[in-house]
């Protein structure tokens, strides 16, 4: 199973351990209207999504946590999380969570100490191969080192938020195929013998 088809199934099939695992931070949060439809524009090429500032997040912390989205859902055959603008909706999220805060922030000064001590140099300046090399370490709870467990929490919570960002824009229903809520009627003729049925 792909990676994409796995975190769809994630999203379709609700409760899931991903999302058992940040569930105690995390909760919706109303999008504004502008950002509520996920501008379809791609900004992959940047690597980062084009973003005026950032409610909570430092220049920085944006860079790395939109690098993350578009390692986690990439632009491939299909839209990914830079093309559904989820950076911007994490950022969002996480202005109004205190404890993801605390975590986010933590987890990105985590990620380029970890990324300066195997390779010499911080998470965004890695090669694609070595940052995908980082996040393999941390995505599965069964083989995470005992030692990796806090910085797999942070790449939990930001995954979820991805996924969440993604999955809930335009672009995300689209690759569900949800259609909204559509009414179908069935027209029957009376079925009383009086009225000549």
């Amino acid at each position: 199973m792909k990676r994409r088809d796995a975190l769809k199934a994630i999203v379709i099939g609700g409760a899931t351990a991903t999302a058992a695992e940040a569930q105690g931070i995390l909760r919706v949060v109303r999008m504004p209207g502008h950002m509520a439809g996920a501008s379809e524009a791609s900004s992959s090429t940047s690597g980062t999504a084009a973003f005026s500032t950032p409610k909570y997040f430092s220049q920085h912390e944006f860079a790395v946590v939109s690098r993350l989205a578009d390692l986690i859902i990439p632009h491939d055959t299909s839209p990914g999380a830079l093309d559904a603008r989820a950076p911007e909706y994490i950022d969002l999220q996480v202005s109004q969570m205190p404890e993801a805060q605390t975590r986010i922030s933590g987890g990105v000064q985590w990620l380029d100490r970890y990324c300066s001590e195997q390779f010499s140099k911080d998470f965004l300046d890695c090669s694609p191969a070595q940052q995908t090399q980082v996040l393999d370490k941390l995505a599965d709870a069964k083989t995470v080192p005992r030692e990796l467990e806090p910085a797999r929490s942070f790449f939990v919570l930001v995954r979820s938020l991805t996924c969440d960002g993604f999955y809930s824009s335009k672009l995300g229903f689209q690759e569900v195929g949800y259609k909204g809520n559509t009414f179908v009627m069935k027209w029957r003729d009376c079925t009383h013998p009086e009225h000549g049925a």
